[in-house]
């Protein structure tokens, strides 16, 4: 779908006002939030192929994430498969060449509801030095990746990507700014058949989220925890030094309630900054919003106050790291009235004080409408007409009328206007004079009262990198209060993750169907594999006994310990729960 609009002013256009298409609309690109799930993030993905190898890039245009990686290991395709089931993507691009892939391509579609589109070769250039200058490139611990000459397949899905981008949304997208890089052998590896049967994000049968382990486990009070929820625990860690830091700050906020319950409150005031900033960098953010913004942004120094007494090295780095951003909320306070009106174009937005021009602008508005009042009693005193009264409508601007009963006692400086059945209608010099001074104030008034919102936008979107990195932190406290508050209800303990090789769960349940059974209900198991004389246990048992829930428990345990929450009992031999 394409949109159009006028790229003139009517009123200064001379012949035919110019318009074009100011964006096009596709499954990958929106940004509506009616037409967005606020909890999931909806991509688009680029997959550049050259000989058997894969470059892939991903992007959510409505909140500016974006990623990027190359797979020139084995089982190229397979690993692709897992990439695209991992991101889910609403829309993918290709280059010619693996569009030909026939093969590919139907196992892709088979697998997969998204729609397809081929470009050019041309747009997936090997150049660098435009995405250097626009782009910074970090890894997953927000480091500047220096090597970047030696992933040109990855490079290559990067233009790509960012080349469809420009074609269909016509502008600079200043909120898509960094580029995080990672190696799919970063995180614990899940296959498309993996992600399907353990149903981690949606039901296998009907795609829904109840029933799922993300069911289960969100208790986010944000629509960006969420979404970072789901990234979680679609991209489980492996490194066990990161997991067990993310464990601890889960353990302190389990065992302080109080901490837990302050925090969860003020996240609850938060509203979506990234896709209000994601609205800010397309121009189309409205006061409302920038007042949804203010009100989110409030909440920041509250959260950094009640962070400052926390002890888990993560928590700490949230605390250190967080963006108080006072500056961004007063000149929202500053600028914007509390109750604006949705239509940016209407005025009634700027705050008195903040433009003595419009402070101007707005006294002779008020003022014209008083000596309109005033005008109104005069005439009624000097003529000695009871009933005339002084109105105003589109067509004829201001005028007195006066009823045909007292069109005897009309002075001679009423200057007719318009006649109607009952009444004729006036205008004096006096009065053409206010009308003047007041509607041209209104019009000048309402121009100004946008052109200083759109200069308020503009110095809020100078500050957009700052005002993600504080959404960020918001959102990784949004997760792990939310696996703290899970942890709790759930009576789930802190697993004691190591690279020993063994998982050893005592007291194990599963963690979706023994949330869908009256409590008590479940029978605890154990289990214990490693990976020498214990890879493999033979279950056996009738139809229905119990095989597949068995082995999906384990499964999930595992997930849970890698993604960073507490969860049924699991530990290292040897070593006690804790």
């Amino acid at each position: 779908m394409a949109i159009c609009e006028q790229l003139e002013d009517p009123k200064i256009a001379k012949g035919i006002v110019k318009r074009d298409v100011i964006r096009v609309v596709t499954p990958g690109t929106l940004i509506e939030t009616n037409l967005l799930d606020e909890d999931k993030n909806n991509y688009i993905m680029a997959i550049y192929k050259e000989g058997i190898y894969f470059g892939l890039s991903v992007c959510d245009v409505s909140t500016g994430d974006f990623y990027a990686t190359q797979i020139t290991e084995t089982n190229n395709f397979s690993r692709l498969l897992d990439e695209i089931s991992r991101y889910a993507p609403a829309e993918l691009i290709v280059n010619d060449f693996m569009y030909k892939s026939l093969d590919e391509i139907k196992q892709i579609k088979e697998r997969f509801s998204l729609y397809i589109s081929v470009q050019d070769n041309n747009c997936f250039t090997k150049s660098l030095e435009r995405l250097e200058d626009e782009y910074s490139f970090v890894d997953n611990n927000n480091k500047t990746v220096i090597n970047l000459k030696e992933k040109k397949l990855l490079i290559s899905a990067v233009n790509g990507l960012i080349e469809y981008l420009n074609k269909t949304q016509k502008i600079k997208l200043e909120h898509i700014n960094k580029i995080k890089i990672y190696n799919t052998e970063k995180y614990m590896s899940l296959d498309i058949n993996a992600r399907r049967n353990l149903e981690v994000t949606e039901k296998m049968r009907d795609k829904t989220k109840k029933g799922t382990l993300l069911w289960v486990l969100d208790k986010t009070s944000t629509s960006m925890g969420g979404r970072y929820l789901r990234r979680w625990l679609n991209d489980p860690l492996i490194d066990v030094i990161e997991i067990n830091k993310r464990l601890d700050a889960v353990k302190e906020l389990k065992e302080d309630i109080i901490l837990k319950g302050d925090i969860t409150e003020l996240l609850k005031k938060v509203y979506d900054i990234e896709r209000l900033i994601g609205k800010i960098s397309y121009g189309n953010a409205n006061a409302r919003d920038m007042i949804s913004l203010k009100n989110s942004i409030s909440q920041l120094p509250k959260i950094k106050s009640i962070l400052s007494n926390t002890k888990s090295k993560l928590l700490v780095e949230l605390y250190n790291n967080l963006d108080e951003l006072k500056d961004v909320y007063d000149l929202i306070d500053k600028s914007i009235v509390e109750d604006p009106p949705i239509g940016v174009k209407d005025g009634g937005i700027i705050k008195k004080g903040y433009s003595e021009e419009i402070d101007h602008l707005k006294s002779i508005t008020t003022d014209g409408k008083k000596w309109i009042i005033d005008l109104e009693a005069k005439e009624k005193e000097k003529t000695g007409i009871k009933n005339l009264k002084v109105g105003y409508n589109k067509v004829f601007g201001y005028f007195i009328e006066v009823t045909k009963s007292y069109l005897s006692q009309v002075p001679n400086y009423f200057i007719r206007k318009q006649t109607l059945a009952n009444c004729e209608r006036y205008i004096t010099e006096e009065l053409k004079k206010l009308e003047e001074e007041t509607l041209g104030a209104e019009v000048k008034l309402i121009e100004l009262e946008y052109n200083v919102f759109l200069e308020i936008r503009k110095l809020l979107s100078e500050q957009i990198i700052r005002i993600q990195k504080a959404a960020e932190i918001v959102s990784t406290l949004d997760v792990i209060c939310s696996f703290a508050t899970v942890a709790e209800n759930q009576n789930y303990v802190m697993p004691i993750v190591d690279n020993s090789g063994e998982i050893s769960i005592h007291n194990g349940r599963h963690p979706v169907i023994e949330k869908m059974l009256p409590s008590g209900s479940f029978v605890e198991n154990d289990t214990y594999l490693d990976k020498d004389e214990d890879r493999l246990s033979i279950i056996t048992g009738p139809n229905m006994a119990g095989k597949s829930t068995y082995m999906r428990q384990v499964a999930l345990i595992t997930l849970m310990a890698q993604v960073r929450i507490f969860c049924t009992r699991i530990l290292c031999k040897n070593r006690g729960c804790r």
